[in-house]
């Protein structure tokens, strides 16, 4: 995705987020001490356009201080040190801003709880771990104390919590999205640990130094693979990227590797620096010899077709206008199943289609459907890239089993509650990851979780990773792109659909009458497209959704 493209998504994720969050602020109630009316702080700057903190000015009360402080944190060039300005000489070494990022919706009130005891309180919608790992949060408040200490004549603050708090507007700002590039298992594909640093100076030397520490804990256990050696670390604290030359300096654990390790690594750095248009990899300041493997560079981001891939009537394929070009082998097959789902294979020979029979596939090369799961009510099936059937029954989302081609059965072991009801369970075009997304007593759940393979069979999912769905009736969920999903629900009379990056903000992308399913394409949320109950094909255009001019009676999922 251009550069341009994911700064403009994130700032307007950034505004969703706080539309759909933001809470009023109150004063806060006395509870002890001398106590001030709550008073608003707010850092709405926009640093990017050069905005420059200043540091404290002569004669700051307490909540002056505090206010410029918190502003000043919006500003991370030298380690934050205009912020530091703010704390006391004792206290200036110990803050750790990168120790946690609190993100709040609103805007923050302050109280006072003793003579040199403010409160901070606010409602916080997401944060960041140290390690640059967003996660949204339903709304919360929360209170932060903060004491001062007189420095001569000032006020200085002498204690206070570890991290920053930044605004959901200012975030995309202060923040960069840097996704991590790991392999899948088969070596295929680079998948990305989406993480969120900030835009500093040192950035380069921040997403190198995180790669190599390896993927976040529900990508591990085998789900994506490093092809750095273990132990790998940078030789020295030095990233350069100049004239689009990125040269990394590792240890020397990474010169006991392979020609082939060697290009992988190397196709790791380059993804994980997307500034860079090379990369040299060096062990004590002597570059690596790289040659030429002759190997297929791994892919990041699976393309499909850009046609939807449409039933009409008594024809399957993919739909231009009234057009319907069919796919020699399968298409025949397909409609004479009465398909109330699809899924077709990137290789375009195999589908798998649910029907009042069950879970069939079809195969261009051979005669007759073949029904792998007849365990009833089962809902939409998927298809890896490795040649697995994935299928769940709608009453139990534990019971996922995935089929050979030949029929063969593998229960695949999973965290997931068996209460409820499963309304999707889709595997992402890498084959690395499934998203699930269950109706359940305390309302809609949504998660990506990783798949362990055993000899290529998937034998379990990993740690689900939880997004945070919205209360409305889910009604279908699909794959937007390599660290993209999305969801179709109901809200009154109303389907809306919501865009969550794994790792990143959530988006709703407006609102369509009857929607009823959900494909993703290519371009990210711009290829999303939706049917409706009358069969109608909506796309996305700016923050409404517009007709085609296709309609259909099933819209099909491209693996």
């Amino acid at each position: 995705m251009p550069e341009s493209t994911v700064r403009s998504r994130l700032v307007r994720a950034a505004l969703a987020l706080a539309v759909v969050v933001g809470l009023s602020a109150c004063a806060g109630i006395p509870t002890s001490g001398s106590v001030t009316a709550g008073s608003v702080i707010n850092d709405e700057v926009e640093p990017v356009l050069g905005f420059a903190p200043q540091g404290p000015r002569a004669g700051s009360t307490q909540e002056e201080i505090l206010a410029d402080f918190i502003a000043a944190a919006t500003n991370p060039q030298s380690n934050y040190e205009i912020a530091r300005e703010f704390l006391s000489e004792d206290f200036t070494q110990e803050w750790k801003p990168d120790a946690l990022t609190t993100i709040r919706s609103g805007v923050g009130t302050v109280r006072r709880v003793t003579d040199v005891e403010l409160g901070y309180s606010l409602s916080t919608s997401a944060s960041v771990d140290p390690e640059g790992r967003y996660q949204e949060t339903d709304p919360a408040s929360s209170t932060l104390s903060f004491t001062f200490v007189k420095e001569g004549d000032e006020w200085r603050i002498g204690s206070a919590p570890d991290g920053i708090v930044l605004s959901a507007n200012n975030f995309p700002q202060v923040f960069g999205e840097y996704p991590l590039y790991y392999f899948d298992p088969t070596g295929r594909f680079l998948v990305p640990d989406v993480r969120w640093f900030p835009t500093r100076s040192s950035t380069s030397l921040r997403v190198v130094t995180s790669l190599l520490a390896g993927q976040s804990s529900w990508l591990s256990n085998g789900v994506l693979v490093s092809a750095f050696p273990a132990g790998t670390q940078l030789g020295s604290e030095l990233v350069t990227i100049e004239a689009g030359i990125a040269t990394v300096d590792l240890s020397e654990e990474a010169r006991a590797t392979t020609a082939a390790e060697r290009d992988r690594m190397r196709q790791q750095v380059s993804a994980s620096l997307p500034t860079a248009t090379s990369v040299v990899l060096t062990v004590g300041g002597i570059p690596l010899d790289i040659p030429d493997t002759g190997s297929t560079p791994a892919v990041i981001n699976p393309v499909v077709e850009a046609a939807p891939l449409i039933q009409r009537d008594t024809s399957f394929g993919y739909a231009s206008g009234d057009d319907i070009t069919t796919i020699d082998g399968v298409s025949d097959k397909v409609v004479g199943l009465a398909p109330s789902a699809v899924a077709l294979a990137r290789s375009k020979s195999e589908a798998v289609v649910l029907s009042d029979a069950g879970v069939s596939l079809v195969q261009s090369g051979v005669a007759a459907p073949l029904v792998v799961d007849s365990r009833a009510d089962l809902v939409a099936p998927s298809i890896d890239n490795s040649g697995y059937v994935w299928s769940v029954p709608r009453s139990d989302a534990s019971a996922i089993r995935v089929y050979e081609f030949d029929g063969t059965p593998h229960d695949v072991a999973s965290s997931l509650s068996a209460g409820g009801t499963v309304i999707s369970l889709e595997v992402s075009r890498d084959g690395a990851r499934v998203l699930a997304y269950l109706s359940t007593d305390i309302g809609p759940q949504l998660f990506v979780a990783g798949v362990v393979r055993q000899d290529g069979v998937p034998i379990a999912l990993g740690e689900a990773f939880q997004l945070q769905a919205s209360s409305a009736a889910p009604l279908d969920a699909t794959w937007v792109d390599n660290r993209t999903v999305a969801t179709l629900s109901e809200s009154g009379d109303e389907t809306v659909v919501t865009a969550f990056e794994i790792g990143g903000p959530s988006e709703t992308l407006g609102q369509i009458e009857n929607g009823v399913t959900i494909v993703g394409g290519n371009a990210g949320t711009d290829g999303v497209r939706v049917l409706t109950t009358d069969g109608e094909l909506f796309f996305p255009r700016g923050s409404s959704w517009q007709k085609s001019g296709i309609t259909a009676t099933l819209l099909a999922t491209q693996q």
